[in-house]
C-alpha cells in the first residue's frame, strides 16, 4: 500500500489551493509552469506568499522617512534555487526571435517588487548593453542598475514603467504577441501611476518641494514620458520643471554650478532645440534667450554627450539660429539677409574635415563618425530650406530649389547607410523625419522605406517618438509635395528620445 503522506506531496501547494491534478514535476510543475505562476513547491509547510494588490485590509501609520524602498536583502525572503520557477521561458515559449525572453505573465496584476526586480534584470540584460555598445565616447547617462534600494520610489517606478514600455514595443508590431502586450499593459500603468502619486506627495509638502529629490523625479518623468507618448503634450511636464528649478535659482544658474545636474540640463537644452524644429513657429519652448544658448553650446554640448542626438556642433548651432528664425517676423530685409547668411554657412561645413579634427575615440571609427557627419549636413542643410521657405524668411528661388534637390538627394542617398551603421542608427531618428518631410515630393517609394525605418527604430528604441512621427508624416503626404515643412506640425512635438 502506498504511502499516503507522500502521495499527498506530489501535489504542489497551488494546484492543492486550485483543486486541480498536480504532476509532481521537479522543481516546479508543469502545471503552475504552464498557467504563468509561479510555483510554491512541495515542501512540508505551506510557504508564505505575497498578498495580491487590494488584499490588504489595515495598514500601518506610515512612519517618518518611509518614502524610500526598504533594503532587499533583510526584507525578501526567495525559496531555495532549486524549488524556484525559472525567470525565461524554455525556448520553445520564444514567439518571436528578435524579443526578449520573457516569463509567462497572467493577467492579473503581480505584486510591485516582482516587477522591479525583473525590470532591473531586463534593464542590465537588454537596454543597457544595447546603449553601451552604441556609444560614441563616455556618456553619463548611460550605466547599469546595481541596486534599487536607495532609488526614491518617484524615480525607482518611473524606471520600472520605461523598461516594461521597452518590452511593449519590442514586441507590438508583430501581430502573434499582441496577446503577450496585453497582461503587460495593466502593469505599465501601474507603475506609472505609482510614481505619479509619489511626485504628488513630494511636491505638496513645502519641504520636498524644494528638495532636489523633486527636481530630480520630475526630470525622469519628463523624460520618460518623452518616450511613452503618443501625443504632443510634453511641454506641460518641462513647464513645470523649470518652475521647480526657479526654487534652486533658475536653469541658468544650475546648469553652471551644479556639476550633479549639469549632464541632465544640457540634455533638456538639446531636446528643446530639437523639438523647436518640429514644432510650429509660434510655439516653440525657450530655455534661454539665443545668445545664452549659444553660450551654453560652446560651454557644454558635444557630439558625443547625449546618446540620441550627435549632431556636429557647427551645426547644432546652426539649428538654433534658423529656431530663432522661424520666429522672426519673415518680411523683415534681416529676417531674410540672415537666412541666406546660414544657409551659405551651412554650404561650407564639411563632413571630412569635421570628422578629421575630432579627438581619437575608443568607442567609434573614423567611418563611423563621417557617416554622422553627412547624415547631419544634408539634414540641416534641408531643414534651413524647407523651414524657411515654409516662414517665408526664404523664397523658393531657383537657385534654392537647386540646393534643395541636391541636399534631398545627399540625404536620401546616406540615410541607408546610416540605418545600416550601428552607432549611426541610433542617432537617425531626426534625419529621417527630415527625409519624410521631403519625400512628399519624391514619391510612395521613398515614403514607404521612411515609414519601414520609423517603425524598425521605434522597435529598436524601445520607443514610441518614431511612431508618432510615422502617423504625422503620412498624414503629411497626404497632401502632396505642394504642402510645407510648418503645415506638418499640429502642435509641439518632441522625437529626440
Amino acid at each position: 500500500m502506498p504511502n499516503l503522506a507522500n502521495l499527498r506531496h506530489q501535489h504542489c501547494w497551488e494546484c492543492r489551493r486550485r483543486r486541480v491534478v498536480c504532476d509532481g514535476q521537479q522543481p516546479v510543475c508543469n502545471k503552475c509552469r504552464t498557467a504563468g505562476i509561479v510555483c510554491p513547491g512541495y515542501a512540508d509547510k505551506k510557504p508564505l506568499q505575497w498578498l495580491a494588490p487590494g488584499q490588504v485590509m489595515s495598514r500601518p501609520k506610515k512612519r517618518k522617512g518611509q518614502g524610500r524602498l526598504p533594503s532587499l536583502r533583510p526584507q525578501v525572503s526567495c525559496p531555495s534555487p532549486k524549488r524556484q520557477a525559472p525567470l525565461t521561458p524554455p525556448e520553445s515559449q520564444k514567439r518571436h526571435r528578435n524579443h526578449p525572453a520573457t516569463p509567462p505573465i497572467t493577467p492579473t496584476l503581480r505584486p510591485e517588487m516582482f516587477d522591479i526586480i525583473e525590470a532591473m534584470l531586463y534593464y542590465n540584460a537588454r537596454i543597457y548593453p544595447d546603449l553601451q555598445s552604441h556609444q560614441l565616447g563616455p556618456s553619463q547617462f548611460v550605466f547599469p542598475m546595481l541596486t534599487v534600494e536607495d532609488i526614491p520610489l518617484s524615480i525607482l517606478h518611473t524606471l520600472v514603467s520605461v523598461t516594461i514600455n521597452h518590452r511593449i514595443m519590442q514586441m507590438s508590431d508583430c501581430c502573434p504577441e499582441i496577446d503577450l502586450v496585453k497582461p503587460i499593459l495593466p502593469r505599465f500603468y501601474h507603475h506609472r501611476g505609482i510614481s505619479i502619486r509619489a511626485i504628488h506627495e513630494l511636491l505638496d509638502a513645502e519641504e520636498t518641494r524644494r528638495g532636489l529629490e523633486a527636481v530630480v523625479s520630475v526630470y525622469a518623468f519628463l523624460f520618460a514620458f518623452l518616450q511613452q507618448s503618443m501625443t504632443p503634450s510634453w511641454r506641460t511636464h518641462v513647464d513645470g520643471f523649470m518652475t521647480l528649478l526657479e526654487f534652486h535659482g533658475g536653469f541658468l544658474e544650475i546648469i553652471d554650478r551644479c556639476d550633479q545636474m549639469r549632464p541632465s540640463l544640457v540634455g533638456l537644452m538639446i531636446t528643446a532645440v530639437l523639438a523647436n524644429t518640429t514644432s510650429p513657429p509660434d510655439n516653440q519652448f525657450q530655455i534661454a534667450d539665443t545668445v545664452t544658448t549659444l553660450r551654453l553650446t560652446e560651454d557644454y554640448y558635444t557630439e558625443v554627450y547625449f546618446p540620441p542626438m550627435s549632431c556636429p556642433t557647427p551645426l547644432f548651432i546652426k539649428l538654433i539660429l534658423i529656431n530663432e528664425l522661424r520666429a522672426r517676423e519673415p518680411s523683415h530685409p534681416k529676417t531674410k539677409q540672415a537666412a541666406l547668411g546660414i544657409l551659405g554657412q551651412i554650404e561650407l561645413f564639411s563632413p571630412e574635415d569635421w570628422t578629421s579634427n575630432l579627438e581619437k575615440s575608443v568607442f567609434a571609427s573614423r567611418e563611423e563618425f563621417l557617416v554622422i557627419g553627412r547624415v547631419f549636413h544634408a539634414s540641416v542643410a534641408l531643414y534651413c530650406i524647407l523651414s524657411l521657405v515654409s516662414t517665408g524668411a526664404l523664397k523658393s528661388t531657383q537657385e534654392v530649389e537647386v540646393l534643395r534637390a541636391k541636399y534631398a538627394q545627399a540625404l536620401f542617398s546616406i540615410l541607408e547607410t546610416g540605418m545600416t551603421t550601428p552607432r549611426a542608427r541610433k542617432r537617425m531618428t531626426w534625419p529621417l523625419i527630415v527625409a519624410g518631410v521631403e519625400a512628399a515630393r519624391a514619391g510612395a517609394g521613398v515614403q514607404k522605406y521612411i515609414g519601414r525605418c520609423l517603425v524598425d527604430m521605434a522597435r529598436d528604441q524601445g520607443i514610441s517618438p518614431p511612431l508618432v512621427a510615422k502617423r504625422l508624416l503620412e498624414r503629411f503626404w497626404v497632401g502632396g509635395g505642394e504642402r510645407k515643412w510648418d503645415d506638418c506640425w499640429d502642435g509641439a512635438y518632441a522625437f529626440i528620445m
